[in-house]
This record gives C-alpha cells, structure tokens and sequence, in this order.
C-alpha cells in the first residue's frame, strides 16, 4: 500500500461507502472498490487529493450528472469534498477494453467482437456529444465492459476529465482558441490534438478510428513510441487509407 494512496480498506466515506480494495490510479487521481451499505452492491469510488494542482473531478461530475438516463453511460451515485480530497461514487463496471485485448491471444478482437465493441463506443460518444460536450481523450481504457451478468456485453464510457464543452449559450459551436493545448493520449490522439488545435467532434472520432484499427490488427504503427511530437509527425505523413486494407470493405472511403 503507498503512502500516497487517500483511502485504505475499511475507511467508510459519508457514513455509506466502505472501502474495499484500490483498483486503480494515475496521475489525476486513485479509483477504489467499495461497498454501498445502502444499496447493497459494490462500486467505484474515484477520487483526487484536494492538494492536486490540476482538479478534475469536478469536470468529471459535471459531464456524469447531465449523462444520466443515456446508454453505455455509469449511474452517478454521489459526490463531494472535503480537506483531504474530491470524489464520485458511480456503479462499478468490469475489465476495460485495452486490457481485454491484451488478454486474447493475438492480441486482438475478432472483427465481429471488434464491429459490436465500436458500434457501442459510437453510441456513447454521440451521447456525450448530444449534451455539448466532447470527450477529448477517446481510448480503450476509457471503456469497459458491465459488471453484471446483464450488462457484461454492454460497453460503458469513462473518465470525463478532460471533457470540454464545445457548444455556446445559443447551442451553437464555440470559437476556436488559437492554440489550445494538447489533450487525450498519445497513441490515440488526433492530428489535430497533436498539433495543439481546437478539438471538435471528429477528434473523438478520429480516435474511436485508431481504436477500431487495434482492435481488428492488434497493433498501431506508432505503438512502441511514447514522444508525442513523433507520433504526432507520423500520423500527419501516414497514408491513413492504408489502415482500411485491414478492414472489412464496408469501411472503404470513395473520393
């Protein structure tokens, strides 16, 4: 157990949520198990110290609450502060997709698991883009799999941190920055993440296109490099039609 870690077992938040086990952690913040002493059932607990430089969770919350009663979406459960730190509390879910597909053999999906793994991601983002906001950091781990036998081939969006709300008060597209900073994950990231551009709706769907291409291949070209200027240098010169070779022919592109 780290020293940095906010909450051990046994540790109860709100008098409700007794803390089982940490699942899971990074640079915004530590996710743990816990157990709902009112509705009887395991969940997530997701929090970040109140110390952090870089606050999150509220963003996170934000996009939770205005999701709920949408599909692939986790049932918000709780939240608030105190001095130690921030935190939700939301329905727990299973394995996420990139450690899914580590676990298969070759490492990747079948193209029918693939086809139904992406038509359910699609489904979420257009869900999270319905409300005015993109995702901005689209990616297998951000995904997964339902917890319970009636949801375990359902897909679940997560993590909205680095969301950001691309629609004004009149329900109109915001202006662009003119720079605005990189956001998401090197491997998935857009060309026009890596080069620091405003990010619109097919940001997330230029990622959702990597994911399908690992999912269905096993692999990206730029999988072994973590420099993003490099990768982003690769993704402007590769010739991306070159990827659809892999893919089924429905996926083809007329010009």
């Amino acid at each position: 157990m780290s020293e940095a870690d906010l909450l051990q077992p046994e540790n109860i938040v709100r008098e409700r949520w007794k803390v089982t086990s940490k699942i899971g952690g990074g640079g915004f913040g530590q996710i743990y198990e816990a157990f709902d002493t009112v509705l009887k059932e395991n969940v997530a607990l997701k929090l970040e110290s109140a110390k952090q430089p870089k606050q999150v969770l509220k963003m996170e919350v934000t996009v939770l609450r205005r999701l709920q009663g949408k599909d692939h979406v986790c049932k918000f459960l709780g939240g608030g502060t105190n001095e130690l730190y921030n935190y939700v509390v939301m329905t727990l879910q299973g394995k996420n997709l990139a450690e899914l597909r580590r676990g298969q053999t070759r490492q990747c999906f079948t193209l029918s698991t693939s086809l139904r793994i992406s038509l359910q991601i699609l489904q979420a983002i257009e869900s999270i883009h319905s409300i005015g906001f993109l995702h901005r950091d689209v990616k297998p781990s951000n995904f997964s799999m339902g917890h319970l036998p009636s949801t375990c081939r359902k897909v679940f969006m997560l993590d909205f941190g680095l969301a950001r709300k691309y629609t004004n008060a009149e329900g109109g597209v915001r202006a662009a920055r003119p720079q605005a900073g990189f956001r998401g994950t090197v491997r998935y990231a857009s060309i026009n993440a890596h080069k620091n551009k405003e990010m619109g709706r097919h940001d997330d769907l230029w990622s959702l296109f990597y994911m399908l291409v690992e999912f269905i291949t096993g692999q990206l070209p730029w999988r072994r490099i973590k420099d993003k200027e490099q990768v982003g240098q690769m993704k402007d010169k590769y010739d991306h039609a070159s990827f659809l070779k892999s893919l089924p022919s429905e996926f083809k592109v007329t010009r």
